[in-house]
This record gives C-alpha cells, structure tokens and sequence, in this order.
C-alpha cells in the first residue's frame, strides 16, 4: 500500500468513491467540508478505536456511524476509499497497513492534511537538511482549545526550565516557551537565550511569527511538555520529546491511545509508576525512566514565610493544607461526574454549615490554619469559607497573579487533606501526616476508576469517610500524632524512588544536557 495526500489533483479520481474516515476529529471534519464538501457529502463510515468516540454523527443529510476497526469485516469494499483524518496521519496509515482487511481491499490510503498540517508539512521540507541546535523547546498544560490561565507556564516543565535558568544552562542552550500569551511573560527578557513563543502563532497570518514558531519546532533537539504533545507530531528522529506529564497519582486514564510512537521518553517516580504508565499509556519499558518529578524539588524550598501572608494565610502555630480534586456530585457525592460538588458548603465530608463551624472551631483551639486550595476549574462562589477565622481558600487565579505553584507553598504544610489528586504522591516524599477523603470512593471507583486494584491499600495517610474522621486527624495534628506513619513510609518505599530536590537535574543528565 502507499499513502497519497488528497489535493487538487488526487481529488479528480476519487470525488465518486464512498469515504470511509480513519479517526475521528471534527476540526478536520470540518475543513474537509469546506475544502472538499463533495467528499465530505460521500462519508458513510468513520473508524476509531477510541471508545468516547463511537456514537452516530450527522454529516449532511446522512446519518454516520463512528465504530472501531473491528467493523472493518462488515463493511462493503466497492467503489470505496480510505482517509485519515489525523494529525497523526503516519502513524494512522501504519497501523493500517498491519490490518489484513486493509491489506486485501486497499492499494492506496488517502490522508487529508488540515492547514495546520499543510503547514507542517511545508516547514518540514523546508527545514529538512538543516542540523538541529543547542534548543530547548517547553510546553505545559493541555492542548490549546482546552486553555486554561496560568497552566501554560507550570508544572514539571516549569520546573525544569527555572532549575536551567538558575544554573545558567541559557548560556549554552536557547530556550523556547510555548505560550498564550508572550507578552505575559516579559520578566524572562533580561535573560540570555530565553523566548516566549505563541502556540497560536502554528497558524498565524503574521509570516514572522509563524517562521519563529517553527523554526523552533523543527530544529530543536529536546522538547519537554506536560500534557499535550500533538505540536511535537512527527518529529524527526534525532529530536527527543520528554512526556514530563503533571502526576503521578490515583485516578486511572479516560482514553487509551497508544503513545509509543508520539514521544520518546515518559519521566516518572518510581519503578511502581513505570509499570503503570507503560500499561495505561502504551508504552515500551526503555521509554520509561525513573527520575523523580522536577516540581517536587520546590516542595524542598518553599517561598518566603512572607508570601503566605501576601495570600491571606495568616501566621499560624500549624497549616493544613487540603486539595480537593475537581467533581461534581449532587446529593451527598451520590451522582459523581468531575465539575464541581454541590453542596451547602461546596466541600466533601463537611456538607453544611453547621459543620463546618465546628471544625473551625476546633481548628482555632488547636492554633492549626487549614488552607483550601481550589482546583483550576472550581468556582470559587460555590464554596462558603471565607468568614471563617481558620479556614482560608486560595485559588489558582491568585497563584497566577502572584506567579506561584502551589508545590511552592506545600512545603509550609504540616500535613495536607487529599484524596485521588497527584498532589498527594508529590507531598508524600516529604513524609508528613496525611488525609483522604473517601465519602465518594465507590462511585469514583465505579466511574473514573484508579490505577491501583485496592485503592485504599494504597493512601498514604488516614481515611477520612465523614466529619468525625476529619476532627479525629485535625486532633492528631494539634498534639503531633502520627498514626499513619508506618503505612505511610511503607507506601512511600514504592511510590518515590528518590526523597531529595535533584530530579530536575537528573532529567537533564537523562539527556545529556550539560552546561
């Protein structure tokens, strides 16, 4: 088989074929309906291993069904062609040719390439005999339709990139951030070697941006990111792409799409955690490196005392600090999905006022802070702390404004309050008392599901299933009892390989990168 582009020319013979469409994406669904609607009319099939896509769609007047190779046997093969609808078009097209349905009905398979790959693929040519550089590409958060304020510059990533600036490795490396917003970040100017890049600029009408994006792109020779790595597609094979990823934690991934071939390495905290993001991501062992979480080197060196009272906290004998994870449920946690918790308080475990009076209280008696940090996407209006004397909220849009990762300020905590969030693996490599919320356990077992088959054998820290539970740890706190300890430190022997502040820097000689 070979794999041809469809243009102006290959259109002419195959403007009559019946389509059937590999992948499912409807922003390439809908440049193909602009640029060839008559293909885009003939669609009568579309397939997609990815479970969360399978459903019926309407492409014209037609009704078309989205279903996973499996159904390559029932389809009728006359008068019929295939198109890749993926930025992924290689990758697509080789596991078609291992398809022997394929194999015994296909000569030719069709990609169509959007503008955005039409683009790439011009730079590519054009930069194709050229050496790569001393360039270090970074990238954070996920892809750019899903933006979110503040997590385009965070993270592992972030990490990283300050450990290289504060050890001067921008005197030999240029480095390149991808960004929303350069001109947020102009702070960096005064430093040597150091861009802030657009990711918006892959398509902009401005020639110059767009030349200094790719530029970067195509000639860098690592490139770090933390979620979204589709920019980083087919690269070529001297460049290396580090999957850095945001955490290592509980929940279990959504979606299954193999990442073998769409980075090179996937950085993690131990020998435990390569198991599991080889099986849940698809990847081979050597891709696999155990070398800490660069963002867990800020737990060892948190910010200024001073910078906690910039943010509300107030001097206080004890902090805990308390993470919930982002969800939605509507009576008591009975129907979960993951916005937002509907609940007089907008907490778990503390469902009423009432409730949480009391642990304020009891909180004032024992001289402990308890600080609430709110997931990116809760809205802070739902939840009711903000009169109580020893319950402070912090959000993520005041981190962004004072330019901090919430790694920065745990390293305040005498203990932290979690339950399914990677920030609780982070902290557990300081080795402080810790909480979890289990009020939804079974419903977020039988809904998102976790990575780990006896999740509770796994927490690291007291189980907290009601209010009661929570005052017991508050208490525990206040008189410096530790009862989860040896769990915790059995827990933490195989989750973190490492307990110091150097996993940045292992990332780097990982690579070579050397000063």
């Amino acid at each position: 088989m070979v794999l041809k582009e469809i243009n102006e020319i290959s259109f002419g013979d195959i403007s009559e074929k019946k389509i059937i469409c590999y992948e499912k994406s409807d922003s390439y669904l809908m440049e193909l309906r602009e640029e060839f609607p008559i293909l885009y009319n003939n669609i009568e099939i579309i397939v997609d291993d990815y479970k969360r896509n399978q459903e019926t769609i309407s492409i014209g007047d037609n009704l078309v069904p989205v279903v996973s190779t499996d159904r390559l046997g029932d389809i009728s093969w006359e008068n019929t062609i295939i198109v890749i609808t993926s930025d992924y078009y290689q990758q697509a097209y080789e596991a078609l040719c291992t398809n022997e349905i394929v194999q015994n009905c296909m000569n030719t398979i069709f990609y169509y390439a959007n503008k955005e790959t039409k683009q790439e693929l011009f730079y590519r040519q054009k930069y194709k005999y050229d050496e790569l550089r001393d360039l270090v590409v970074f990238r954070s958060g996920p892809h750019a339709s899903a933006y979110v304020k503040g997590m385009d510059f965070s993270d592992n990533a972030r990490a990283v990139f300050e450990y290289m600036i504060a050890n001067g490795y921008n005197k030999k490396y240029e480095i390149v951030w991808l960004v929303k917003n350069p001109e947020e970040f102009a702070r960096y100017s005064k430093y040597e070697n150091v861009f802030f890049y657009s990711f918006d600029w892959v398509n902009s009408d401005n020639e110059e941006e767009k030349d200094l994006y790719y530029d970067a792109l195509f000639h860098a020779k690592y490139l770090f990111f933390t979620d979204a790595y589709g920019f980083a597609r087919n690269c070529r094979n001297d460049q290396i792409r580090v999957q850095l990823w945001h955490g290592c934690g509980f929940k279990t991934r959504t979606n299954f799409v193999p990442c073998e071939k769409r980075y090179e390495i996937n950085t993690v905290i131990s020998e435990k955690y390569a198991e599991i993001h080889e099986k849940i991501y698809g990847l081979r062992k050597d891709q696999v490196v155990v070398t800490g979480y660069p963002k867990e080197d800020w737990l060892f060196h948190p910010v200024d005392i001073e910078i906690l009272q910039e943010l509300g906290i107030p001097k206080s004998g004890k902090y805990i600090f308390w993470l919930p994870t982002f969800r939605t449920a509507v009576d008591r946690l009975g129907q979960l999905n993951e916005f937002e918790i509907e609940s007089q308080t907008g907490l778990p475990i503390l469902y009423d006022m009432n409730a949480l009076t009391e642990i304020n209280d009891l909180l004032k008696s024992q001289e402990i802070t308890l600080v609430i940090k709110l997931h990116p996407f809760q809205k802070r209006e739902k939840m009711q702390c903000d009169k109580m004397s020893n319950i402070i909220m912090i959000d993520s849009e005041q981190l962004v404004t004072m330019d901090l990762q919430i790694n920065q300020l745990l390293g305040w905590a005498d203990a932290l309050i979690s339950d399914y969030s990677s920030a609780a693996i982070d902290y557990l490599i300081l080795n402080r008392p810790m909480a979890f919320t289990l009020d939804d356990i079974e419903e977020y077992e039988a809904g998102r599901g976790f990575v780990f088959d006896d999740i509770r054998e796994w927490l690291p820290g007291m189980e907290v299933f009601d209010k009661d539970d929570l005052v017991r740890f508050i208490r525990e706190i206040g008189q410096d009892i530790d009862s989860a300890l040896k769990k915790r430190e059995r827990i933490k022997a195989k989750l973190h390989k490492f307990s110091d502040d150097k996993s940045s820097l292992r990332v780097l000689e990982l690579l070579g990168i050397q000063m």
